[in-house]
């Protein structure tokens, strides 16, 4: 029997591949080559059938094969697809540009190529390409979706807008757009409107987040519920780690395991990647990287100045690899007169960036972001030191032990028993892991009256963001109000009037009079330091505790009593209580928290007599202690690159500082 010509077999095959049966595609597309091997149509379709069977060499192959007896865009355009799956973006990037010379109008390739480079930071081009792939094909959906993103991440969420509203005016229902949209709105402050979208698009994790901020606690059990279900299910990726550390109910199993699929989804070539580090050679000083985009006027530089200042250069070699934003404040000019060298990452790739990061050999790669807003763990992935360690910004695991392969906490944050929380390795600080810059200023509080409260009765206080608050610590603290006369509670000013509304209609709810809740505003941090100190007690929240906030009560005195969970988060106040002596201010439980609450605020010499010795404390404890925070730091590093070095089965598994 005669065979079909090549010519006659190219219907059939499209039908296979459009109907979804490759390998039926791939077996019509070979016999037709036994005919006529050097047609360039059959190549082509060939290697798409084997792409799409996850075969993605033998498709590169074979559309080589057939670019090289003809030059034709959508041949270019399906061998980028096999050079994305087999991780090469530089030979991803130059087929797209191949086919974008010879079809300038392939939207697909346009777009595309703009993903690229909006990953390596190319914006001007990216924005280019997604209007030129928009131009081309107004109803190209994708191409609004990636300019959405390159407009938003550039600081543009105004030119964003109405580019997803047009798009959504062609697909109302389109998920992606819905979340796009949101983002933007939400970078506008436009909260409730953000709300609604992320609502649409069933985005429970962002949604969450904003009910919080918005303090719209109705919907909260039920969306929390169904974030808590989503995780494991094939739409986690979409869930930031981060966007998890406010749910109760939340166990360390699942914040780790969505850390581990959340890297899995977005940086998935560069965790498959060669190691770009090599070990340094024996005998050198020890060198240091810190990684951060918030080496700035930011909570996690307020923390760890003193530290950047104190390290000894005889003992290590510090070097700070920054994406901050620009700016210039007094951390900024502070951090310039360290001398640190400084690496300015904020324009480079991941990769660049990485390869920069190597170049310098450091030992240790400190990572202060983790999953936290902004981060950018595309450069960690690509391993550009020997050593990398999770600390400081982000409260919890990675998930990954490519991401990191230590963690610094402390007894009480990160206790033995909860080692098989972490993908990291533990590394215990003596104390508290988190430092404390004892540069900082103690003015002169301000006058009850200035600050808005009343001269008598009990001032309780939790200057955390609203989205820490869970309805059911509001009901303890209500309580409170109700069974301390004359207290009030006060707060730090969110940022949508709404939530305060909110904030006012549910203590209503709870009996207690809307006007005993006073809302302070956002000020600089010496003067919000001179206000804080005219609080009484401060109330924790939970389950993520007070970090920074808990750092600047204890600090000008104020007593704060927390209670420890299971999460890394749930036990940062309670870690930081016990490293300056006052362990009697961590709660069992929720109703041990109250009830000590409660004795302490109607028990006024008791009160006042904590309050000395908190003041006392300040200059004698480790917990502000910063010259002795960086040397056991120090040597805490030095225990890590020693554990690195020993062999597997030498290893302990926590790594402790040799003066714990």
């Amino acid at each position: 029997m005669r065979q079909p010509s090549p010519a006659k077999s190219l219907p059939s095959i499209l039908a296979a591949l459009q109907g979804g049966d490759a390998a039926r595609g791939e077996a019509l597309a070979r016999q037709a080559l036994r005919i006529t091997p050097r047609n360039a149509d059959v190549l082509h379709l060939c290697g798409v059938a084997c792409i799409r069977q996850g075969k993605a060499s033998q498709g590169r192959e074979l559309i080589q094969r057939a670019l090289g007896i003809r030059k034709d865009a959508t041949f270019y355009l399906n061998l980028s697809v096999a050079e994305q799956a087999l991780g090469d973006r530089a030979a991803e990037e130059a087929a797209l540009r191949h086919c974008l010379r010879l079809h300038p109008g392939n939207a697909q390739a346009a777009n595309n190529l703009a993903t690229i480079l909006i990953d390596g930071r190319r914006f001007a081009e990216a924005e280019t390409l997604c209007r030129q792939a928009i131009a081309s094909n107004p109803g190209y959906l994708f191409a609004y979706m990636n300019l959405g993103v390159l407009l938003r991440e550039v600081g543009n969420s105004q030119a964003a807008l109405p580019l997803l509203e047009q798009a959504l005016a062609q697909q109302p229902d389109h998920p992606g757009l819905q979340r796009e949209l949101a983002r933007v709105l939400e970078a506008q402050k436009r909260h409730a409107e953000a709300a609604h979208w992320f609502a649409k698009a069933r985005r429970w994790s962002d949604l969450q987040f904003i009910l919080r901020t918005l303090g719209r606690w109705s919907q909260l059990a039920d969306v929390d519920a169904a974030l808590l279900n989503q995780l494991g299910t094939p739409a986690q990726p979409d869930i930031t780690p981060w966007g998890l550390i406010n749910l109760p109910g939340l166990s360390p199993e699942q914040h780790r395991d969505a850390g581990r699929r959340y890297a899995e989804a977005n940086w998935p070539r560069a965790l498959a990647a060669p190691p770009l580090a090599g070990e340094p050679a024996a005998g050198e000083c020890l060198r240091i990287g810190y990684l951060s985009s918030d080496f700035y006027a930011h909570a996690t530089l307020h923390l760890m100045m003193g530290v950047l200042e104190a390290h000894d250069r005889a003992k290590v070699e510090v070097h700070l690899f920054d994406y901050s934003p620009p700016r210039e404040d007094y951390f900024t000019r502070r951090l310039a007169a360290t001398g640190l060298p400084r690496h300015d990452l904020r324009e480079l790739s991941d990769e660049a960036a990485a390869q920069l990061i190597a170049e310098q050999r450091v030992h240790i790669l400190v990572d202060l972001k983790g999953y936290t807003t902004g981060a950018r763990q595309g450069i960690t992935a690509l391993r550009p030191a020997p050593v990398i360690v999770n600390w400081l910004g982000y409260p919890g695991s990675l998930g990954h032990p490519r991401l990191a392969d230590y963690l610094i906490g402390d007894p009480t944050v990160t206790p033995a028993e909860h080692a098989g929380h972490f993908s990291e390795t533990l590394a215990w600080m003596p104390h508290s892991y988190q430092p404390n810059d004892r540069d900082r200023p103690l003015e002169a509080s301000v006058s009850r009256a200035g600050a808005g409260l009343p001269e008598k009765g009990v001032v309780f206080c939790s200057f955390n963001q609203l989205l820490k608050l869970n309805p059911s610590e509001f009901d303890l603290w209500c309580r409170l109000l109700r069974e301390v006369p004359g207290s009030v509670l006060w707060l730090l000013q969110p940022e949508a009037q709404e939530a305060c509304d909110n904030l006012r209609r549910e203590a209503a709810a709870r009996g207690v009079d809307a006007a005993r809740l006073v809302f302070a505003p956002r000020l600089k941090q010496d003067e919000h330091l001179a206000r804080l100190a005219l609080t009484d007690l401060a109330l924790d929240s939970f389950p993520c505790t007070s970090h920074t906030t808990a750092s600047d009560a204890l600090w000008v005195g104020v007593p704060l009593l927390t209670r420890l969970g299971e999460t890394f988060t749930s036990r940062v106040a309670g870690s930081l209580l016990r490293a300056h002596g006052f362990d009697e201010l961590v709660a069992s439980d929720a109703q041990d928290y109250f009830e000590r609450l409660k004795a302490l605020a109607l028990d006024d010499a008791k009160r006042h007599a904590l309050r000395r010795r908190l003041g006392a404390a300040r200059m004698t404890s480790p917990l502000f202690d910063t010259a002795r925070f960086t040397v056991d730091l120090e040597a805490l590093y030095r225990a890590i690159w020693a554990h690195h070095c020993a062999a597997p089965d030498d290893r302990p598994p926590v790594v402790v500082a040799p003066s714990l």
